[in-house]
């Protein structure tokens, strides 16, 4: 199933974190990195068992995708073992999605980046339903750029930033898949970041638990953005 998003709705939901032109100011506080909670895995995809082809109807688990384009009238196929969002050269965005029927706790994917301006993006996104231009909300929204992590929530569908930082070094452009991961306990969540390292995060909107969806987000800001894929999507 598919359903077309406006410029601005995709603005709203995933460039505008890559740009820093995220509404509200970073509330949040950085923490030493507690064991995440074992979170058991309601929906696995290995991206890299599937052939060339389609975006499959469902995932590996038998849980139907819907995907929302915002900006490009192409879907994400399968090519050479990965999922890939074929965004055009120009800000646009695509989003692909499972629910899950109960607050998402866990969700990660393997990505890897290709050549490009580091304002192409992955978000992992936890949000309460088909988002419009003037309502979506919820309790996840981590971004993964070449170069830095933000993280957020959505409320009202605007992407309230809570924290971001720069990795120690820049990712390189590749192509290798790297797992990026979040998961929640309360009001901390913990991220496994790209570049092999964890951090996390306090605020008290993570435990709000308002999103029943998961959504794997492609996005580029500008038509020199960096191709991003995934190798492997899970959530739980």
């Amino acid at each position: 199933m598919t359903r077309p998003l406006s410029r601005r709705a995709a603005l709203v939901l995933g460039g505008a974190a890559v740009v820093g032109a995220v509404a509200g100011c970073s509330t949040g506080s950085t923490v030493t990195a507690p064991p995440p909670p074992e979170v058991p895995l309601q929906r696995h995809t290995r991206w890299t068992a599937r052939p060339d082809g389609p975006l499959p109807a469902t995932g590996d688990e038998g849980v139907p995708f819907t995907t929302l384009l915002s900006n490009t009238t192409a879907q994400p196929t399968l090519r050479g073992g990965a999922l890939v969002g074929n965004l055009p050269a120009a800000q646009s965005a695509v989003y692909v999605t499972q629910p899950l029927g109960a607050p998402v706790r866990r969700l990660g994917a393997r990505i890897a980046f290709g050549p490009g301006a580091a304002s192409g993006s992955v978000a992992l996104v936890a949000w309460n339903g088909a988002p419009t231009v003037d309502r979506v909300d919820g309790h996840l929204h981590m971004v993964f750029t070449p170069d830095r992590w933000i993280a957020g929530v959505l409320e009202g569908g605007t992407v309230r930033e809570v924290a971001r930082a720069d990795y120690g070094l820049a990712l390189p452009q590749d192509g290798t898949p790297r797992p990026v991961e979040v998961v929640v306990a309360g009001d901390t969540a913990t991220l496994r970041l790209p570049d092999g390292t964890t951090t996390a995060v306090r605020d008290p909107r993570f435990a709000s638990g308002s999103g029943v969806v998961a959504v794997w987000e492609f996005y580029k800001d500008a038509a020199d953005s960096a191709e991003v894929t995934f190798a492997e999507t899970w959530a739980g």
